[in-house]
């Protein structure tokens, strides 16, 4: 920006980096058009005139006055005019004002870009499908609704759970019509029956849920009333064409429920996906987009054979910032989704690209995230992903566990259900009292552990886990391996052992002594590469810890014996055949990845 001083003065002169000089015609003017002058010296604000937008100033108010006139000079809107702009009188200033002095959001959005997502979600749903037909009896009811629902999924749409709550009074004060049992998010308007239905009954309960049995575990999507509401908005703003943010913390299932309704939306609507990284860069990305579309005419290019496309951003806000804070992806995914082009590099013309629209996905700011910028995000509709409360968590995993032992012993089945309480409430409390310290950063757990714990009980094979201590025990055993592994000191890990024993106490009216009979009450090993002749192997207890150490012996003397390896010569104690069965463990999950942390030398 310094460099632009010469420019702005009288001598018009724009000095390159490499020593050039350029004199500007008189008839050069510049004119800025920024955020914040956060970036620029008083040297930059003196030669220029500044004008200041108030936020306050102009407001939403236009916007919508404009909307509802488009309506009124299109004949077959004109009768929803006057019941719209009773709605608009009712919710959306009460609604905003409330919004801003109670509510928190993790991507704040300004109040003008909620109008506009509500006017263009408004749009979206009122359709003679959902009802919307002019002339009949029930129209004010139904606009009504569909427009309470357009009211929650875009004023409040990017609001965090507690503020959803309050958001939800507020909606009952000024119209009662919602049933009372939970919030207005918990439901979605039935057409057929004019009435609001909970996605409980309506979407997820409603048809039995059996995935097929060669399904790998991370692609096991349990349905729960978080993924049907999410999936039914992402779904009509992608058709409509708008660009979608949505945030959410980590581990609550963004990427996966995203992937599964892009690959659900119809034929003519095709997806490209892309990760961001703090290392991603502007050219990096216009390389993607550009590979991904064909040429139309000289300089328009679109998606091929005439589809509509998606372009997915995983990780959005994590690119580096550069010297002036801005992120130069997110600032050319902007000047395209403003003008529509962005310019060749090479020969510095105009690329239109059409029939494209931005779907992308934020974590919560910190730890290399950053916020998005506000002019960036207020090109989008932002919904916020809440964590599933604990009955959908329940729901999620108890299903999971339930059909594996459908076909185990009778004394094994019932613990389907008690494994999933026990496990739920042990994350619960080690995300509440192991908290990350600077010298235990990696003390984080989120829902990915939890689904690793289930991950592992689900690979339990019923010729070897006949009883309900063996069944304890594998179960007590992947506990261990997903969140012991992770503690650094003693104490921690002895909570964490102590905490177990309450919970079989508790829960299984069992004990760790009673579960671990062994003379030393030791928790025992699990391995998957003793038996030969099964396919897949058999993940089993490592009964004879012996014949452990005598395998891995034979192994690391085939190892020494290839010609061109370093031959090692390791001393197998307990501890080094447990990390070989963790590592072992990890490595064949599928997605199984490892972070090794350790002292040198150890």
């Amino acid at each position: 920006i310094e460099s632009m001083n010469t420019v702005l003065d009288d001598n018009k002169l724009l000095t390159l980096i490499s020593g050039e000089r350029i004199a500007l015609p008189p008839m050069v003017k510049c004119l800025f058009e920024v955020e914040d002058l956060s970036v620029a010296s008083p040297a930059t604000v003196s030669r220029a005139g500044m004008i200041y937008c108030d936020i306050e100033g102009l407001g939403w108010q236009p916007y919508v006055d404009s909307w509802l006139d488009a309506k009124r000079k299109d004949e077959a809107h004109a009768e929803y005019v006057a019941p719209l702009q009773a709605l608009v009188d009712k919710y959306i200033a009460r609604v905003l004002e409330f919004k801003r002095v109670n509510c928190s959001e993790m991507c704040p959005t300004s109040p003008l870009a909620c109008v506009i997502s509500l006017c263009k979600l408004y749009d979206s749903v009122s359709t003679k499908a959902n009802g919307i037909v002019a002339g009949a009896e029930n129209l004010g009811k139904l606009m009504e609704m569909w427009f309470m629902y357009c009211v929650a999924w875009t004023l409040g749409g990017g609001v965090d759970e507690a503020s959803r709550k309050k958001l939800d009074t507020l909606i009952r004060e000024l119209e009662s019509g919602i049933p009372g049992k939970m919030t207005i998010y918990d439901y979605y308007v039935d057409v057929p029956k004019l009435q609001w239905t909970t996605w409980e009954e309506g979407k997820v309960t409603a048809k039995p849920w059996r995935p097929s049995p060669d399904t790998p575990f991370f692609k096991l999507q349990v349905p729960t009333v978080d993924s049907a509401r999410n999936a039914f908005i992402v779904t009509i703003l992608l058709r409509s064409q708008r660009d979608v943010i949505i945030s959410g913390p980590v581990g609550c299932g963004k990427t996966s429920l995203l992937q599964q309704v892009l690959a659900s939306l119809p034929e003519g609507i095709i997806n490209l996906g892309m990760q961001f990284s703090a290392q991603t860069t502007a050219n990096r990305v216009q390389d993607i987009v550009e590979a991904a579309v064909e040429k139309r005419t000289k300089d328009t290019f679109a998606p091929p054979a005439g589809k509509k496309m998606v372009v997915f951003v995983d990780d959005m806000n994590m690119p580096q910032k550069d010297t002036f804070g801005s992120m130069p992806p997110l600032e050319l995914l902007k000047v395209w989704m403003e003008y529509g082009f962005w310019y060749d590099r090479l020969k510095q013309l105009k690329r239109y690209i059409k029939d494209c629209s931005v779907l992308g996905a934020v974590g919560p700011p910190g730890g290399g995230r950053s916020f998005l910028p506000q002019r960036f995000q207020s090109k989008f509709h932002t919904i916020n992903f809440t964590f599933p409360d604990e009955s959908q968590v329940r729901r999620i995993f108890g299903t999971l566990v339930n059909m594996k032992l459908q076909n185990f012993g009778d004394e094994v089945k019932p613990l389907g259900d008690m494994m999933t309480t026990a496990t739920i409430e042990i994350y619960n409390l080690i995300s509440s009292e192991l908290l990350p310290t600077p010298a235990k950063t990696h003390y984080v757990f989120n829902m990915r552990d939890l689904s690793r714990v289930f991950q592992g009980v689900l690979r339990a094979d019923q010729q070897f886990v006949d009883s309900k201590d063996a069944m304890l025990r594998l179960w007590v055993h992947e506990c261990f391996r997903v969140f012991h592994d992770r503690l650094i000191d003693d104490p921690d890990r002895a909570w964490f052992t102590k905490t177990m024993d309450e919970k079989l106490n508790s829960v299984f009216q069992s004990s760790w002594n009673q579960t671990f009979p062994s003379a030393s009450h030791q928790l025992c090993m699990f391995a998957d590469f003793l038996r030969t002749g099964y396919d897949p192997a058999p993940y089993e207890e490592v009964v004879d810890e012996a014949a452990l150490k005598a395998f891995a012996d034979e192994k690391m003397g085939d190892y020494n014996y290839e010609p061109g390896f370093v031959p090692m010569h390791l001393v197998l104690f307990r501890d080094a055949l447990g990390h070989l069965c963790r590592i072992s463990r990890v490595i064949k999950l599928p997605r199984g990845h490892c972070l090794l942390v350790g002292v040198g030398g150890s």
